[in-house]
């Protein structure tokens, strides 16, 4: 079997181009589907892991989310609060949160898919991307409100009858005889 120059400068080319686009910081999320209510926040977090030998600064992060969301909506902080500044070679983080995303009210129903990346790289001016995961927004349903003081009191005044009675019941008959 003969292969050409340009097919071997192909496959080559493909081939590098996957080495070169490697991740050097691996997102795993601790659920990355969440669900709310319009008017309702989202919390995403993870662990960021490095995935190299060599220490990675973790200098910037970004999300990028389809649908009616805007930059207002999505919120880094918990990133730049949580995450160190790098990760030693093959080092991790605990569970930390990673980003906010605020379900506007009012918001249309549906799935939402999104992806957070991280830039960073060999120095602390680094803005390569060194990491990305995708994320679901499931946005819908109406919210389920807190029940009421008075619907409380209520339900906590039967039950404390409920046990007086069953409790002070014990070792008398039901009913008084003659």
């Amino acid at each position: 079997m003969r292969m050409s120059l340009s097919g071997f400068l192909a496959g080559s080319f493909l081939v590098l181009c996957g080495i070169c686009r490697a991740d050097t910081i691996g997102i795993t999320f601790t659920s990355s589907l969440l669900a709310g209510p319009p008017g309702s926040a989202l919390t995403f977090n993870g662990t960021l892991s490095n995935l190299t030998a060599s220490t990675v600064f973790l200098n910037s992060a970004g999300i990028n989310l389809a649908g009616a969301f805007t930059p207002g909506d999505q919120d880094t902080s918990p990133f730049f609060i949580n995450a160190p500044l790098s990760l030693t070679g093959n080092g991790a983080t605990p569970a930390i949160d990673l980003f906010t995303i605020d379900i506007p009210s009012p918001f249309t129903t549906g799935s939402y898919a999104g992806t957070f990346t991280v830039l960073g790289g060999a120095d602390a001016n680094a803005q390569d991307t060194s990491g990305s995961a995708n994320f679901t927004v499931q946005a819908g349903g109406a919210p389920v409100p807190e029940p009421g003081a008075g619907s409380l009191f209520i339900a906590a005044s039967v039950v404390l009858f409920a046990f007086r009675l069953v409790r002070g019941r014990k070792g008398r008959p039901l009913a008084r005889s003659r």
